[in-house]
């Protein structure tokens, strides 16, 4: 397997020089623009800056943004994906190979681009180096693919020469409507039941090639898929299905108009999710501004699952053993659920203090000891607007977070009262005397939800000083 996975690599890699593309390393630990679209199984990588920073699942915006010095450039990479469990489908870790190339691949310059011929282009250069990995494998492993996996070459050799299957979305729809899946409709994610049996329909039985379905609806993709001048309910995507290991690529026309780009991204799912945990549209700043200033012409690009790939040639119904990261698991039982929380006799849990401190003076009495604390790597500080510019006038590092009377700032305490982020909050009042009357401020609506949730409350200057100073010292 291991020589298998190098006549792979070798292979991709002989294509992409071929071309005249230019390798470049990525990021391996990102913000959350290394996220594929579904945020939530990002690994998160604990650092003493306490960051929201990710193991990448992809380099993409990456490598595009490498198309400011490169027309083409590709790269291969960790992805990390935080899965529940491995299945015969789903693995944690697996390497990526990736491609993004400009207009001028395509013969074209800024001026004069057809986004269909750039289309093209790119089902081109994805075919190109599918079959590339495929050649090199069973050039280099056929004896073994054959004896020992009882492979068929002369099926694989035919899909290594010969033109992929394509058919668009919406005709897949029809095409499963007909055949055994009356239920699914245009918007639907399609499953890898649907994808197998479109593979299954196109080929016949006679051969294993690999099928594009191309064309999907705009609202089940990332936000940065072009949408098609042609039909603006679809972007000019493509998802390349192989025999036993299903959808192998993800690929799109990137759009590089800045306006629709920024329109794309406000209203895609990703967005409102990383909104509700606490992110930011500056998180995308770095990417717009490139679009924006027209860095780059216009492109297109994909990545291929490299083991997805290696499923297929192995004709392998689980992808657990084409894996060289989990064959290699079984060994180290990393993963194992035995081990179940060891992680927090090595590391220390961190705890999170929200600090709301009203008065000048009640500031000062306190930076001391909270300098102190925030020297320890377990305590991740939050600050009110004014509490968090002392903070930084005093080089102490903390998240701003917004008052529950600043309606659409994020983040706002509201949403991380809800969600449970904290677990101490020092409100020191602006008045010596809390007030009794029945008129809510931000202080009482912090207090009042705190003392709801059974969270730890301080409110008196002098009982805060000796509670980080307890704190720094354990």
């Amino acid at each position: 397997m291991v020589l298998a996975n190098q006549s792979l690599n070798f292979g991709a890699w002989e294509n992409y020089k071929k071309s005249g593309l230019t390798y470049v390393d990525v990021q391996e630990i990102v913000g959350i623009t290394g996220a594929c679209e579904n945020i939530d199984t990002l690994f998160k990588v604990q650092n003493r800056l306490s960051l929201p920073l990710f193991i990448t699942q992809t380099g993409q915006l990456s490598l595009e943004q490498t198309l400011q010095s490169f027309h083409g450039a590709f790269t291969v990479i960790h992805s990390g994906r935080d899965e529940e469990v491995e299945d015969a489908r789903h693995l944690r870790q697996f390497r990526l190979t990736e491609e993004e190339f400009d207009c001028t691949y395509a013969g074209m310059t800024g001026e004069n681009y057809d986004e269909e011929k750039m289309f093209e282009a790119l089902l081109s250069h994805i075919q190109l180096s599918v079959q590339a990995m495929i050649k090199n494998v069973v050039k280099e492993n056929s004896k073994v693919l054959e004896k020992v996996y009882g492979r068929d070459l002369d099926k694989l050799k035919e899909a290594a020469d010969r033109k992929f299957f394509r058919i668009e979305y919406e005709k897949a729809i029809e095409l499963l409507n007909k055949n055994g899946y009356p239920s699914v409709k245009f918007g639907d994610d399609l499953k890898s039941d649907h994808e197998a049996k479109i593979v299954a329909l196109l080929n016949n039985k006679k051969s294993e090639i690999p099928v594009f379905i191309t064309k999907y609806p705009k609202e089940i993709k990332f936000f940065n898929m072009k949408v098609s001048g042609r039909n603006p309910r679809v972007v000019l995507s493509a998802d390349l299905i192989l025999p036993y290991s299903g959808e192998a690529t993800g690929s799109a026309v990137r759009e590089h108009v800045f306006e629709k780009l920024n329109e794309r991204l406000m209203i895609s799912k990703m967005y409102e999710l990383h909104i509700k945990l606490g992110g930011k549209y500056e998180d995308f700043a770095w990417y717009l501004n490139i679009i924006k200033s027209k860095k780059t012409l216009p492109h297109a690009g994909y990545g291929i699952g490299n083991e997805r790939v290696m499923q297929y040639i192995f004709a392998e119904s689980d992808i657990r053993n084409v894996s060289l990261f989990s064959l290699l698991d079984k060994k180290t039982g990393s993963w194992s659920t035995e081990r179940y929380g060891q992680a927090g006799v090595i590391t220390k849990p961190q705890k999170h203090i929200l600090l709301s401190i009203g008065r000048e003076k009640n500031k000062k009495l306190l930076i001391n000891a909270i300098k102190k604390l925030s020297k320890e790597r377990e305590y991740v500080l939050y600050a009110t607007e004014k509490t968090h510019d002392f903070l930084a006038k005093h080089k102490v590092l903390s998240s701003k977070v917004y008052k529950i009377s600043e309606l659409g700032l994020s983040p706002n305490i509201a949403d991380l009262l809800t969600r449970k982020v904290f677990d101490l909050i020092i409100n020191i009042p602006t008045k010596e005397k809390i007030s009794k009357s029945n008129e809510f401020t931000d202080g009482k609506l912090i207090r009042k939800t705190a003392v709801n949730m059974g969270i730890s409350l301080v409110t008196n200057v002098e009982v805060a000083s000796m509670v980080l100073e307890n704190l720094s010292n354990t």
